[in-house]
């Protein structure tokens, strides 16, 4: 059972640092391999964890199982340790055990997670994709003389503020591969095999992930997905819409701007820098996420005030202990992680690390004081209490934090009504442009469809 505890715990915390969304198809019981791309280090299999349904044994890089409490938390969850060329060629040996063990789970009907990346990035686009999972995959299946019913479920993993306390995450689960089609060309030639088991498992990945040829293009592409919804209706500009329903969106929109650079670069620049002084104009009126609106109607400001100033009101006196009680250890980890220096997609696992260290010993610490002074019950009604009021704490901060930027977005706009109408006057040229592109993307498939 230690697994599983430990992964409702992991999965629990997890869900606390990040907005955390699931979308696509259960994970299958049975042998699965759970294959995933990695932009966020030790978070993605938290993420999985805590979206998957089921216990998953990660495959991880050899040193983290040599950390204590990451170690400790691997081992708990039957981790499979595997060595790189980077971290000691000499060791790499040792990957042979490490498959049979990934093998030996799959016999066992367990589901085992692997990101055949192979390491984390912050690249706006998934690396290159290795071997290592569909060799696994192929060996399992033969193995069993082809019998298991192994199946590889991808998973597109996706974030907005990754390195912030309560960004986004979300989990999109693809339908499972099969791998029994691929004997013929497995028993003709392994490494063939295996080399096109990886592609449709980097197919697969791809259409579950945003990616981009270029870092500035996600921006780009965000902007235009937002304006052309709110342009068809299917979004207000203070909507924060969930990342599930903006995926299929953001997708289409990347792969017309990859369709823009190639045909008409120029026009994309152009493109961009509208955007750029569209970001800069709402940034200017107090945007910081979302969009602007293009009016303020007197009565719809009156009950969104009304509603919720309400709702923080009513929360904040538990909101104020728990804020006031966590404060310690919450202070402590923001500013001890910028110390370690650790690279962009690195952020959130040691924010995460060190909270899981910091808040229970701090819990604890409070705990042993009260029973001391107090009594041992009152430790544990306390023990019991606090952490809903950190919770609370954080439901309020979420909250209030979105209130205060409308209400800035509504005092800036009621002053500068000159930028408030030039905010309007290039968002309608915006829309223009973008659907114009559509246009032209949309005639020249159809010429290609009719051509081919």
């Amino acid at each position: 059972m230690l697994p599983a505890v430990i992964t409702k715990i992991v999965g629990w915390a997890v869900a606390i640092f990040y907005d955390v969304e699931r979308t696509g198809p259960e994970l299958v019981s049975g042998p699965v391999l759970v294959t995933a791309n990695h932009p966020n280090a030790l978070i993605d299999p938290l993420v999985i964890f805590h979206t998957g349904g089921r216990t998953t044994r990660p495959l991880a890089k050899a040193p983290l199982f040599e950390q204590l409490f990451v170690g400790t938390v691997l081992k708990g969850l039957g981790g499979l340790p595997v060595y790189r060329r980077q971290d000691d060629p000499e060791l790499m040996h040792l990957n042979e055990r490490t498959f049979d063990a990934a093998i030996g789970a799959l016999h066992a009907g367990e589901a085992v997670q692997i990101y055949p990346e192979g390491q984390s990035h912050s690249e706006p686009a998934m690396t290159r994709i290795r071997t290592g999972a569909a060799r696994i995959a192929l060996m399992a299946e033969e193995r069993a003389e082809w019998a298991l019913g192994l199946r590889i479920q991808p998973v597109g993993l996706t974030y907005a503020r990754k390195h912030l306390f309560r960004g986004r995450a979300m989990a999109a689960f693809g339908p499972p591969l099969d791998v029994v089609p691929f004997r013929e060309l497995y028993e003709r030639d392994p490494r063939e095999a295996a080399r096109a088991l990886t592609d449709e498992i980097r197919r697969r990945l791809e259409e579950l992930t945003l990616n981009f040829e270029h870092p500035r293009d996600q921006e780009l592409v965000d902007v235009a997905e937002r304006l052309w919804a709110r342009d068809q209706g299917l979004a207000k500009a203070r909507e924060r819409e969930a990342m599930a329903t903006r995926l299929p969106r953001l997708q289409r929109f990347a792969e017309g701007l990859r369709w823009l650079r190639q045909v008409d670069s120029d026009r994309l620049e152009r493109l961009r820098k509208d955007v750029d002084r569209y970001l800069g104009l709402i940034k200017l009126l107090g945007v910081r996420d979302g969009d602007l609106p293009s009016r303020f109607r007197t009565s719809s400001v009156i009950q969104y005030a009304v509603i919720q100033l309400t709702m923080l009101v009513l929360v904040f006196p538990v909101a104020v202990v728990g804020a006031v009680f966590w404060a310690i250890p919450y202070y402590l980890t923001r500013t001890l992680v910028p110390r370690f220096r650790p690279k962009h997609d690195q952020v959130a696992t040691y924010k995460l690390s060190l909270a899981f260290l910091l808040f229970p010993l701090w819990l604890g610490l409070i705990g042993v004081t009260v029973g001391m002074v107090m009594s041992w019950k009152t430790a544990a009604a306390a023990s019991l209490l606090l952490p809903l009021a950190g919770l609370a704490a954080i439901s309020w901060r979420d909250r209030g934090s979105r209130v205060l930027e409308d209400a800035r977005i509504f005092l800036r706009a009621r002053r500068r009504s000159d930028a408030l109408d030039r905010v309007q006057e290039l968002r309608r040229s915006l829309v223009a442009d973008l659907n114009d592109v559509a246009r032209s993307w949309q005639e020249e498939r159809r010429s290609r469809r009719e051509a081919g």
